[in-house]
């Protein structure tokens, strides 16, 4: 079985609270690899369910937080710690060298990317001023909960998908369809400084890796995106040897 192992995660649990309403500890947080009984959840995971069955992996995997309040930030750290301590810390990634154009297949070490944190005075709801109407409105990040609601919503309102999720990150007493019609009937310029909060805290692992290019006579320096898909939840072992004893 495996043990539960305090991690520290990329939000430094700002934005977290309790079932009373405390604030949440960052030194309460703990985390273990996948056992058998995840795998059930996880070999199912596709891009229709991709948010409620990883949150029923994370029900079981982390203690400390109410899993549906993590911001989308610690759960890409969570995803890649698990790869990492479940599985192997580096991965297989095929890109071209902008240098010589051939395609190669780079190995990247998951457990060295770098990782970004909130700022220490991050405090939220955050509120700003929109740049066309100049009202001020109060914005939060987002969560777990968010994405399965969007999901939810999505399935019934595919339309409005982006609306839903950007109007869920808005901090109002307004009934949340109203907040949706709200966005609909906003500026653009309005509607993407609501949007670019996100990127403004951005925190989490920064998915972008450094290689050399392994051709003879290139050996060209480069910096290539890694892509997120499926197999960061159940990998194909036939990629690559899985790694014991490598955990960060």
């Amino acid at each position: 079985m495996s043990d539960f192992l305090p991690i520290t995660l990329s939000s430094r649990c700002l934005t977290y609270k309790d079932k009373s309403g405390n604030p949440v500890s960052p030194t309460n947080i703990t985390a273990r690899s996948y056992q058998g009984g995840d795998q059930i959840y996880l070999s199912q995971i596709n891009p229709l369910n991709l948010e409620r069955n990883y949150f029923e992996v994370l029900k079981s995997v982390i203690k400390g937080v109410d899993p549906s309040q993590l911001t989308l930030g610690d759960r890409m750290y969570l995803i890649l710690w698990e790869y990492v301590n479940s599985y192997s810390r580096t991965m297989k990634i095929e890109t071209i060298c902008s240098n010589c154009l051939a395609n190669i297949t780079i190995d990247v070490d998951l457990a060295n990317l770098e990782n970004i944190e909130l700022p220490e005075d991050f405090k939220q709801p955050c509120p700003i001023t929109l740049p066309v109407s100049k009202e001020k409105v109060n914005l939060r990040l987002l969560t777990v909960g968010d994405e399965i609601e969007t999901e939810r919503f999505t399935r019934k309102h595919p339309d409005d998908a982006i609306l839903y999720r950007y109007a869920r990150t808005i901090v109002t007493d307004m009934d949340i369809i109203a907040t949706v019609e709200k966005l609909r009937n906003m500026d653009a310029k309005d509607l993407m400084t609501i949007i670019s909060f996100q990127d403004t805290y951005f925190h989490g692992p920064v998915m972008k890796t450094k290689f050399t290019c392994p051709k003879e006579r290139c050996g060209e320096e480069d910096e290539v995106d890694i892509p997120f898909h499926l197999e960061f939840f159940f990998p194909d072992v036939s990629q690559f040897a899985i790694s014991t004893g490598e955990g960060v």
